[in-house]
């Protein structure tokens, strides 16, 4: 992502989009590139566009906006997402964080909120709502740990997971294989391949076993789900 950060809005509550305009329109390093109300044309017009944050504000919604990440990210892997909804449960957090939505805000919270949480994920950060943190489950504790930016040592340069890659490193600590971590994110298991592959090459690491000790020394994980993940893959040692 550049010095500009390009924004897609897609909203079809006429006073959510209003204030979502008002809060981002006079900030300077922000653009934004398109505008859409409807699922369809945003999945069209994310893969043609990649913004590098993508506004989801849609009730309601043919498709399901925890749904409709994954197939977003299948176009356009980079493109961090903000999602505002009704749902304050955790479970559905933990889902849509799970299916790569790195911005979590409640409807009846102010609007300008969506501010700071745009310029959070550009970095490949999390925002959630801290009336979901407050009660947050294991999950979200765990998955709003994740960096964007990380360094392997002293000296190198950063490099960048995408929100992909984070949920995909998550499952790899949980002990799924790539058929059960395709099946859970609702990927194609090409798609897990692939950034199984890209992870690999970003982090130089060899293996499943390097990632998750990796996950575990830059607090991408616990101890509780590094024991999980060794009690689901005790047999290969």
């Amino acid at each position: 992502m550049g010095n500009t950060t390009s924004i897609l809005i897609t909203s079809n509550d006429n006073e959510d989009f209003k204030n979502i305009l008002d809060s981002l329109n006079s900030q300077n390093g922000l653009n934004i590139i398109g505008v859409e109300n409807d699922e369809s044309n945003t999945i069209i017009k994310s893969e043609r566009l990649k913004p590098d944050v993508l506004i989801l504000d849609l009730v309601p919604s043919v498709i399901d906006e925890a749904e409709l990440a994954p197939i977003i990210h299948r176009r356009s892997p980079d493109t961090a997402i903000i999602m505002i909804c009704d749902k304050d449960e955790n479970e559905y957090a933990g889902r849509a964080l799970r299916a790569g939505i790195l911005g979590y805000l409640l409807r009846n919270e102010d609007m300008n909120k969506i501010l700071p949480a745009v310029k959070i994920v550009s970095m490949g950060g999390y925002y959630i709502s801290a009336s979901i943190i407050k009660r947050a489950s294991n999950s979200i504790t765990v998955i709003n740990q994740f960096p964007g930016r990380l360094k392997k040592s002293k000296g190198e340069k950063c490099f960048f997971l995408s929100p992909v890659e984070r949920c995909i490193i998550n499952e790899i600590a949980n002990g799924l294989s790539d058929e059960e971590i395709a099946g859970h994110l609702n990927y194609s298991a090409g798609t897990v391949k692939n950034c199984v592959t890209a992870i690999k090459r970003k982090t130089r690491l060899k293996n499943r076993v390097e990632i998750v000790v990796f996950s575990l020394v830059y607090g991408l994980i616990d101890l509780e789900q590094l024991d999980l993940w060794v009690k689901r893959t005790m047999d290969i040692f």
